[in-house]
């Protein structure tokens, strides 16, 4: 565990993503950012494909759908699908700039584990999106 977790504003909801990212395959963490900031990427992978914020315009887990293109608009669609499945709305709880190819989930929409089993198949998509693309580090 990284005592990083403390710092966050959330950390109870900060605290139970970290934990259920971390069991999944071949995930590492880095939290040798400044910031409040963990990232999650798989073994080999270049790229994160998630990443806890604390910060207090943020508080959201970050899913990373095209890392490294960020002019693809993948996130403004999975953003879309993502907003339906936990029935909210990113503007009216958030106020951050929103990059077109990540998809912001606020803590507050994951604080029970139902939420996170629902939103499991996009962060499956985002850690298989550096695959397809042939961004794996051998």
């Amino acid at each position: 565990m990284t005592s990083k977790l403390k710092v966050f504003e959330s950390s109870t909801n900060a605290d139970h993503l970290h934990c259920a990212l971390i069991k999944l395959p071949g995930v590492k963490y880095d939290a040798s950012a400044q910031g409040p900031t963990i990232g999650y990427r798989v073994n080999g992978q270049t790229f994160k494909f998630a990443t806890l914020h604390g910060g207090k315009a943020y508080q959201s887990l970050v899913l990373h759908m095209e890392p490294g293109n960020p002019v693809s608009a993948i996130g403004k669609e999975k953003q879309r699908e993502i907003q339906e499945v936990l029935d909210f709305d990113i503007r009216k709880c958030r106020s951050h700039l929103l990059k077109r190819h990540e998809v912001y989930i606020p803590f507050e929409k994951l604080d029970c584990l139902s939420a996170f089993a629902s939103i499991q198949p996009f962060i499956n998509e985002a850690m298989e999106a550096q695959e397809k693309e042939g961004r794996i580090v051998v």
